[in-house]
């Protein structure tokens, strides 16, 4: 059950406490009970479905208009877009070129959420007490789920995550903890350039479990996008080949609608560490409960309005301007962007999302390493051992020439 109190400074606070002997309990990804860390008691976590996102491909329409013609049939989600048969993901990263000419995001006031915000200054920074031992906690203004370090407790604080701070939804961590080590040796298989002793000799941290704070868009893009192309021309002047080549300006109209993209609200984390964890599928959002965060380190967002308004526009802009390429490039060649101009009409929602994060030690080297916690799909940076990776490249060298040399020996052999 849920015991609910007020620390000293009138913060919320919340102990997951096991009905049947007292004891802390946390969710249990394998089960999606709430497991007590003593007895084992398990209860049921009545959930209904978030019904902050769409599904991950839900069919919204995405048409890129081409000046007289109309890519039919495209669609956009889960952050992707389709255009003539061609998929295009929502690209992470990179800054589009596009000036917005305007729109707004709906849903949330991000400023007004943002100025929330509890200030850094340790002076300012509220205390907690743990119920079941009595000590004082501080946590970071973002953070709003953590373990007492004296006595184990899982504590949520809900005066993060109440009133307009409560989250639209949540997936909950489906993949064990204990089944990052299987992993990761799935992840190593096939990395040929690894040091010989890396296996033998690197070290596993400290695993810890994070619902990373995301805003999920949906929205459409419109305007217009130019380009130029290329004809080339070749004929014959006596002795010599004359090319002609021309290039034209073509602008292209551009009509787009985006469902589920995510973009994270961490200042704290590396935006393309997260983008390279997706997908996450948004069918499996359910209702926020506090219940999921048991256990687990969770936290609020904390990027600026503009900051997250920006990443998600660039996301959708550089998606329409590379569906719309291939319909522009059709009868030219060396197709290049040269402007335009894009819209974003936007609305967001605030979801919770699971990650892991540890080190690996190896060689007095840390190296950083993010799981996803619905998917299991591992992101990280491996070392490279120098003497393996000369040896490997000698020895595909040597194998294309040998291939090169049979290749000649087996012409002049049967005469070709």
């Amino acid at each position: 059950m849920e015991k609910e109190f007020q620390a000293g400074t009138h913060e919320g606070v919340a102990e997951m406490e096991c009905p049947a002997c007292g004891g802390s309990m946390h969710f249990d990804p394998v089960s999606g009970k709430m497991v007590c860390d003593y007895c084992g008691t398990a209860v049921e976590i009545e959930s209904k479905p978030g019904a902050a996102a769409g599904g991950k491909t839900g069919a919204t329409d995405a048409v890129g208009a081409v000046t007289g013609a109309t890519a039919a049939g495209a669609t956009a989600a889960a952050g992707t877009a389709t255009t003539g048969g061609k998929t295009e993901s929502a690209a992470a990263g990179g800054k589009a070129e596009d000036k917005d000419a305007g729109g707004e995001v709906s849903g949330f006031d991000f400023a007004s959420l943002n100025d929330q915000a509890v200030d850094l200054n340790a002076e300012n920074l509220p205390i907690y007490l743990c119920k079941s031992c009595g000590a004082e906690l501080i946590a970071p203004p973002q953070q709003i789920s953590m373990t007492c370090p004296y006595c184990n407790s899982n504590i949520v604080l809900t005066q993060k995550i109440s009133g307009k701070l409560r989250p639209n939804g949540i997936i909950p961590f489906k993949i064990d903890k204990k089944a990052l080590p299987d992993a990761m040796n799935r992840y190593y298989k096939g990395k040929v350039l690894l040091p010989k002793k890396f296996f033998s000799e690197s070290t596993m941290g400290k695993v810890t479990g994070v619902y990373v704070p995301f805003w999920i868009f949906n929205g459409n893009v419109s305007g217009n996008l130019s380009f130029h192309g290329d004809t080339t021309e070749r004929h014959r002047q006596g002795d010599y080949e004359v090319v002609t080549t021309s290039t034209y300006s073509l602008d292209r109209a551009v009509s787009m609608a985006f469902e589920n993209v995510p973009v994270d609200a961490s200042g704290r984390i590396d935006d393309v560490l997260m983008d390279s964890l997706e997908p996450f599928d948004m069918r499996e959002v359910k209702e926020f409960d506090m219940r999921y965060l048991a256990g687990y380190t969770s936290e609020r967002f904390d990027e600026a309005k503009n900051t997250i308004e920006e990443r998600a526009k660039n996301r959708m802009f550089t998606t329409a301007g590379n569906a719309v390429l291939p319909h522009v490039g059709a009868g030219y060649s060396n197709v290049r962007r040269a402007g335009g101009k894009l819209k974003a009409e936007l609305n967001a929602k605030y979801i919770l999302l699971p990650v892991y994060m540890f080190s690996i030690a190896f060689g007095g080297q840390k190296y950083e390493f993010s799981v996803n916690g619905q998917t299991g799909r591992v992101v990280g940076n491996l070392p490279i051992d120098k003497g393996v990776c000369t040896e490997f490249f000698i020895k595909r060298a040597l194998t294309v020439a040998a291939g090169i040399v049979l290749f000649f020996i087996s012409k002049y052999l049967l005469g070709w």
